[in-house]
């Protein structure tokens, strides 16, 4: 944002970073005014991917200049620059660079615009679209606000809106309607305009306005060391673990507004809290109590939680703990390092394993590695990682694959859908749950004084050391990613910085088994207490008999449609191309539907205030009364089945009428039978089974056998193969 001459005008940046953080909005704002001066934001990787941005685009605009495209480059922006922008529009030039937009009140330069033969009211036959080169794999939200602020700029320079934009990435280039957009962008401008609006006249008051609400915009914004310091200043209740920005509003309507404040809170709570269930902020209340207490003794504080609620016949016990299976000699600890803008779908790029050493007779590891660029690579170290893991269970039975919060299995499954390689690995090893989430374990079983459940944090409570500084990793870290981005592969990466990257993985890695450790000693210790903790029963991880069938002949006929089919997708004719979607295809269907099940198993594990993040599931419900009961629409009498009606909080669910739900126990629990999303009500048919239920959570698991479109590719597949070949330019059937 700008001021000059009693003139104010916004950017595309600014509309996008109000949408992120709306405080960043108000400090800006005080600087233009003058009352508030910018801080200095040194960032040498900036520099970096500034210089490689603009070599990018230069290749790009080369690229154009030897199709024989006509280009004027208004780079350095020259006094009338703007005069210039309008002469190349109106001489009909195919290419602008860094063109100059201005209409009111916003101003920026596009990266290139590009004519195309659409009738515009100030230049005739033709108009203008806008695009921008990004080094990104991954088009961001940013970018596409960025791109209609130029299109609506474009529709008052030209007299005609723009039909699309286009973003250029080192891979290709994405093209987008502006009608997609456009609903979604008019709103987020109104909202802007809105709220800068009073906030820039003489008369507005030289204050913020707004509080440092923590977002994810903080990690990467120059304002984030007053911001925090404000917040640390005030004690402020973000800084409780697990606490979200619903539960904020809730306590502070309770006039509770910080840390302290909230761990001395009353419980049982004396109210009942109007966005959500009370045993949630219980919870946060012990957890406040908790931190609160760490931080006046300056040593590490935390708390087994108290025995959960047995189920008919059974002891109490600690949940989390009564997770953990026997520490086995052949156990792994795996971790991932993944780069989500490295190419479409993210790229793993360092697989990692803390794994016991081979023909050694005292317990001794190793650490061992694999390393991805491109796809070739990556598929070969997931089946080498895959391969390891199958090995370990298959040398030692009871061996078990710990890691620490979900990303790594989420990521291995991604990767096996991806290649359409190792599923009957994969679903065995998720069948026999030998992955262990030592995350989910601690969140289950104790209480710490800590402000975000991160293995980092939790290592002074187990004494680990790392052996590379945290900072220094991450910056490591950021240049391998922006390497993998820019399309440079390990060749772009210096061999000190893979070190480096390697060396915090193996910390990780070393940093899990600690953690597995320690949650032992304490399982030891609240058994000594007379707890008793049983250890999670093994489960069968052979696939059911029709599922096994299925796949063994696919993989039979599979090798048929291959025949001669190149690796390189590039090097297939358009026959060859066709077997080998055919091939894959098959069992497609079935490769996808796991991930229902998957979800399912995942959502089971969740804690009823983690479940308030999900979309498929409602968490904080509070029963409100009974509707009707259900007759027999024949005979008049009770069916025994009921309809329910229950309060849930405010949270981002998409469960709508004829939703199948579960309980956490895995239990079918009813079907929704309305949602009022206004009022936040949602009802509920349930069977006799559940009449007098009320669970806290409930979440949604509809499942589509994939058997007869499995079927029907299979047939066509066999006819296929039995050809021999596909005739040039028959239709593939997909």
């Amino acid at each position: 944002m700008h001021r000059a001459h009693g003139r104010f005008s916004s950017s595309p940046t600014d509309l996008a970073n109000f949408l992120a953080c709306r405080h960043k909005t108000s400090l800006d704002l005080l600087v233009v005014a003058g009352d508030l001066a910018k801080p200095v934001f040194e960032d040498p990787f900036v520099d970096i991917l500034r210089a490689r941005g603009i070599a990018h685009e230069k290749a790009y605009v080369d690229s154009l200049r030897a199709a024989g495209q006509t280009v004027v480059d208004l780079t350095g922006a020259p006094e009338d620059a703007e005069s210039q922008l309008i002469d190349a529009m109106q001489a009909g030039c195919d290419v602008i660079v860094q063109a100059p937009l201005r209409a009111s009140g916003w101003f920026g330069y596009a990266d290139v615009l590009r004519r195309v033969a659409r009738p515009s009211a100030r230049f005739g036959a033709w108009s203008y679209e806008a695009l921008d080169t990004k080094l990104s794999r991954e088009t961001k939200g940013g970018t596409i606000l960025q791109l209609c602020v130029y299109s609506d700029i474009l529709t008052e320079l030209q007299g005609a809106p723009p039909e699309a934009f286009a973003v250029v990435t080192p891979l290709r280039e994405e093209r987008y309607r502006l009608d997609d957009f456009a609903a979604f962008y008019r709103w987020v401008k109104a909202e802007y305009e809105g709220f800068v609006a009073p906030r820039t006249t003489h008369a507005a008051p030289r204050t913020e306005g707004t509080y440092p609400v923590p977002a994810e915009h903080c990690e990467v914004c120059r304002w984030w060391e007053r911001c925090n310091a404000r917040r640390r200043r005030d004690d402020h209740l973000t800084f409780v673990a697990g606490l979200g920005r619903s539960h904020l509003a809730e306590w502070q309507s309770r006039d509770v507004t910080t840390l302290a404040a909230l761990a001395g809170v009353p419980v049982p709570l004396a109210f009942r809290p109007k966005r959500g269930a009370r045993e949630i902020y219980e919870r946060q209340r012990e957890q406040a109590r908790v931190q609160r207490a760490q931080r006046e003794s300056l040593l590490p504080v935390y708390e087994l939680l108290p025995p959960e609620p047995p189920a008919p016949g059974e002891p109490p016990t600690n949940i989390g703990l009564a997770r953990l299976p026997s520490p086995s000699q052949g156990d792994l600890f795996l971790d991932l390092e993944g780069d989500p803008f490295a190419r479409d779908g993210g790229r793993e790029y360092l697989f990692g394993l803390w794994r016991p050493m081979a023909g050694v007779e005292a317990p001794g590891y190793e650490y061992v590695a694999r390393w991805a660029s491109d796809d070739d690579a990556e598929r070969a170290a997931f089946e080498w990682l895959v391969d390891a893991c199958v090995a370990a269970v298959t040398a030692d039975p009871q061996a078990h694959i710990y890691h620490f919060a979900p990303y790594e299995p989420a990521a291995l499954k991604r990767l096996m859908g991806r290649y359409a390689s190792r599923e009957p690995e994969i679903d065995a090893l998720l069948r026999g749950e030998r992955f262990v989430d030592l995350y989910g374990v601690v969140r289950r079983c104790l209480r710490a004084g800590v402000e975000s459940y991160s293995i980092k944090n939790l290592e002074r409570f187990y004494g680990f050391a790392r052996e590379i500084n945290l900072g220094h990793a991450a910056d490591q870290r950021r240049l391998v990613e922006i390497a993998l981005e820019l399309g440079a592969g390990l060749s772009g990466i210096a061999g000190d910085v893979r070190a480096a990257v390697e060396s915090y993985n193996r910390d990780d890695c070393r940093s899990t088994q600690a953690l597995r450790e320690w949650l032992e000693e304490l399982r030891l210790e609240a058994e000594s207490s007379g707890l008793e903790i049983p250890r999670p029963v093994a489960k069968a991880s052979d696939p059911p008999d029709n599922v096994g069938e299925r796949q063994r002949r696919v993989d039979a006929l599979r090798p048929a449609l291959l025949r001669d089919v190149p690796v390189d997708s590039a090097a297939r004719s358009p026959e060859q191309h066709g077997r080998y979607l055919v091939a894959y295809a098959m069992d497609w269907h079935r490769r996808e539907s796991k991930a229902a099940w998957w979800d399912y198993y995942r959502l089971i594990e969740l804690a009823d205030d983690e479940l308030l993040d999900e979309r498929s599931a409602i968490s904080g419900l509070a029963f409100t009364g009974r509707r009707f009961e259900v007759r027999n629409k024949k005979t008049g009498k009770p069916t025994g089945s009921v309809i329910d009606e229950y309060h849930y909080p405010e949270q981002d669910m998409e469960i709508r009428a004829d939703a199948s739900l579960k309980t956490k126990d895995g239990k079918g629990f009813g079907t929704a039978q309305a949602v009022d999303r206004d009022r936040r009500l949602i009802t509920i048919k349930k069977g006799k089974a559940n009449v007098d239920s009320h669970p806290i959570s409930v979440f949604e698991h509809r499942f589509v056998s994939p058997d007869a479109l499995e079927d029907s590719i299979y047939r066509s597949a066999q006819t296929i193969a039995a050809a021999g070949n596909i005739e040039a330019g028959a239709p593939v059937l997909l």
